[in-house]
């Protein structure tokens, strides 16, 4: 059947579980099989990954294909080099995420989940925080574990609650992010609080520029969800959660021009220089109009 044959009526929503009404977002799933697609659910304005992947095939991709799947994707972390890796998600992420763990986490202890190499573990560390981490990948646990971490492999090995529970570009990988968002909060201690990070799906490059290239680029395997503030707003409703959600902005004009003009990921210095009060402003406008590309959440436990 042609995609734009494709008839959703009675597929159910794994957010909503409504069958209202459902439209085809994007005919294309990077790293997907043939007939994979993204599908938009418009009751509750998600879209999710269809056909939706069983619990089995997802946890064997983060077991043992994360790191080829992220070789293949992106050099911009060096997948194949663990320490490289390490120093440069260090770079690039600690400025975004320092100041609102520095302002919202609650003194006392923290469990990541999704803990990667440790990096945000050794920064909370470093601050006086006690803290371990959930990471179910292997080679990232061990290199974690290699720098005085304490891991664990899932859920189901933490015993102990926490100040703090915090996880960085998770929600979207999950199947069930209510399910998940629930464990999660049974691990907070009363007065303790979750931070959260998930993308935009509202970005600019996706819903203002409109680029085939990165949209073809982005909807990818690996991400089950892709939330708007809509979405993300429904699901933790549904939670009677209390929350704040705090947009932000990660990449700039440079980064953006490249994807304008050559739809393409390729180096920032291909598209000249600009300064940093420029990149700084442009980030600014963005998240002022709505295009950001990420939001935190910041939620509450009683």
């Amino acid at each position: 059947m042609a995609h734009a044959d494709m008839n959703f009526d009675n597929l159910e929503c794994p957010i909503c579980k409504g069958l209202q009404e459902k439209k085809l977002f994007h005919d294309k799933v990077w790293g997907g099989e043939d007939g994979d697609v993204f599908v938009w659910c418009c009751h509750c304005d998600v879209v999710f990954l269809c056909p939706f992947p069983d619990k089995e095939k997802v946890d064997e991709f983060y077991s043992n294909e994360f790191g080829t799947y992220m070789v293949e994707r992106s050099g911009e972390m060096e997948w194949d080099n663990i320490e490289q890796q390490y120093l440069n998600l260090s770079k690039r992420e600690l400025p975004l995420r320092s100041p609102v763990l520095d302002e919202y986490l609650v003194h006392g202890s923290v469990l990541e989940v999704g803990s990667s190499t440790g990096f945000v573990l050794d920064y909370l560390v470093g601050k006086g925080l006690d803290c371990h981490g959930v990471e179910p990948s292997k080679k990232h646990a061990d290199f974690a574990r290699s720098r005085g971490n304490q891991i664990f492999e899932d859920f189901s090995s933490v015993s102990q609650k926490y100040n703090n529970i915090i996880h960085f570009y998770v929600l979207e990988h999950v199947l069930d992010p209510k399910i998940f968002l629930n464990l999660c909060l049974d691990q907070v201690k009363p007065g303790g609080r979750m931070i959260f990070e998930v993308p935009h799906r509202e970005d600019a490059l996706l819903s203002l520029y409109e680029l085939s290239g990165y949209r073809d680029f982005i909807l990818q395997k690996m991400h089950i969800f892709y939330h708007s503030v809509t979405s993300l707003k429904y699901v933790l409703d549904s939670l009677s959660l209390i929350y704040k959600i705090i947009p932000g902005q990660r990449y700039g004009l440079k980064n953006h021009l490249s994807w304008v003009i050559k739809e393409t990921s390729t180096s920032a210095k291909d598209v000249g220089f600009l300064s940093e009060e420029v990149e700084s402003e442009y980030k600014k406008n963005l998240i002022e109009s709505s295009y950001f590309d990420y939001f935190t959440v910041v939620v509450d436990v009683a």
